[in-house]
């Protein structure tokens, strides 16, 4: 197995990157390799023009079974150089039909990392989302190229930090050796579906049980029904936020 990682902040030696090297470090018997973007003058395809750079980056990403894509994240989004990269490289990552459809390209069926970083406490983190636009970037670019997410990893709070404490490198270590000790599975459908009906069968239920501790919300068909909307509405949305902002680790 090969493990790429792709780093596209300003510091190859700072926390990101840090946190980034602690993934393949922790892929014991993967060949591994950082790749610091920093390193490469990236300009589109041009017509007629030969592209040796991303010739090159090409090569390693084709040859890589797992790409590692670490970013601090800037005013909310990726830093320039990473941007940079992936607005040039994707017309080699994707197909475009004739009517503008975007089509997985070549790297279709491999699979990836995201790592990131910010100022943010992993508390406000939580409730700002000040990382999402990260991690958004990172997989509408992988989705349209067909290639499956294994992990995101966070790091908060790093304004004043020195060093990625021991905890989060451990958590980034983890992660790595998970690429190379279990067969990843491509189609969760079944489980998303499965997961999908456990939650509203769970949002039903409460739903329920606070109308019936809410007697007025039951005296009539209509009031019911408004009530259960209401209701479930309000639920749903809080399981929602958590799946999304605090199951990911964001913190």
């Amino acid at each position: 197995m090969k493990i790429v990682g792709l780093y596209g902040g300003q510091d190859p030696d700072g926390l990101t990157a840090q946190y980034l090297k602690a993934v393949l470090a922790g892929a014991s018997g993967a060949q591994t390799e950082f790749v610091d973007l920093n390193q490469y003058v990236i300009r589109p395809d041009l017509p007629g023009q030969e592209n040796p750079v991303l010739d090159e980056l090409e090569s390693k990403l084709a040859a890589a079974d797992v790409w590692v894509l670490g970013s601090p994240t800037y005013f909310g989004t990726v830093a320039g150089q990473f941007k940079q990269f992936f607005d040039c490289f994707r017309h080699r990552m994707v197909r475009m039909t004739h009517d503008a459809n975007t089509l997985p390209g070549k790297y279709k069926d491999k699979h990836y990392v995201s790592v990131s970083s910010c100022f943010a406490s992993g508390l406000d983190n939580t409730f700002t989302h000040q990382i999402d636009a990260t991690f958004t970037m990172i997989d509408k670019a992988m989705s349209a190229a067909g290639i499956h997410k294994v992990a995101e990893l966070v790091l908060p709070g790093i304004w004043g930090m020195t060093a990625v404490p021991a905890k989060k490198l451990a958590q980034a270590q983890a992660v790595g050796a998970k690429l190379t000790a279990k067969k990843r599975k491509d189609d969760e459908t079944l489980k998303r579906y499965i997961l999908l009906f456990g939650m509203i069968a769970v949002m039903a239920l409460a739903t329920m049980g606070i109308q019936q501790l809410l007697p007025w919300t039951t005296s009539g068909f209509w009031l019911r029904y408004a009530s259960f909307v209401i209701i479930f509405f309000v639920l749903l949305a809080c399981i929602l936020h958590y799946m999304t902002f605090v199951r990911h680790h964001r913190r």
